[in-house]
């Protein structure tokens, strides 16, 4: 019987610090950014965030990185892993599950990304021009992926004809960003 609560215990917290990391990490997209806050999404991102954020005052920020919402993300992610090493049983080596938090962390930024350009790819599909959106998620997924859009096409030419590559080459970026912090933090 207990063994049933701890795992339905693991999985409550899971769930519970798997949103937050969520929430945050569009939090710090939506920043870099400069998203719209008059978007209802954006104001429900700042308003649930906001009571977690308010511990961190004391943190400043790197231009328009939040560092607090960063230090959020990696609490979440050392909790998880320290929940779950507590459940089965496992030696907890501290320094490890630091690297792993770090690593982690900077996975879900990078995994939210590669979502939203997935995303906006889909969407191409169906919606004809970003401006005739009235959609605001799609307008937040257009506000967090253009700047990164035209940094990349102010380097490599993308367009072939009609057919843009430049949502690839990011992809393609962001897998080779995520493969050299494996081999860094291993």
């Amino acid at each position: 019987m207990s063994n049933s609560f701890s795992e339905l215990g693991y999985f409550v917290s899971d769930l519970v610090l798997s949103f937050l990391v969520l929430i945050f990490t569009l939090r710090i997209l939506l920043a870099l950014c400069n998203a719209s806050v008059s978007n209802p999404l954006t104001q429900s991102i700042i308003k649930i965030t906001r009571p977690i954020k308010s511990f961190f005052f004391f943190i400043p920020n790197f231009g328009k990185f939040e560092l607090s919402s960063f230090i959020v993300i990696l609490l979440c992610h050392f909790a998880s892993f320290y929940i779950h090493g507590t459940i089965l049983g496992n030696d907890m080596i501290v320094e490890k599950v630091i690297i792993y938090s770090i690593k982690s962390s900077i996975f879900s930024i990078l995994n939210a990304l590669t979502i939203i350009f997935i995303v906006l790819a889909i969407s191409s599909w169906f919606v004809q021009s970003p401006l005739s959106n009235r959609n605001p998620v799609l307008d937040i997924i257009y506000q967090i992926s253009n700047p990164i859009l035209f940094f990349i096409r102010r380097f490599i030419p993308t367009s072939v004809g009609i057919i843009d590559f430049s949502v690839i080459i990011a992809l393609i970026l962001i897998y080779f960003i995520q493969s050299f912090i494996n081999i860094l933090l291993r």
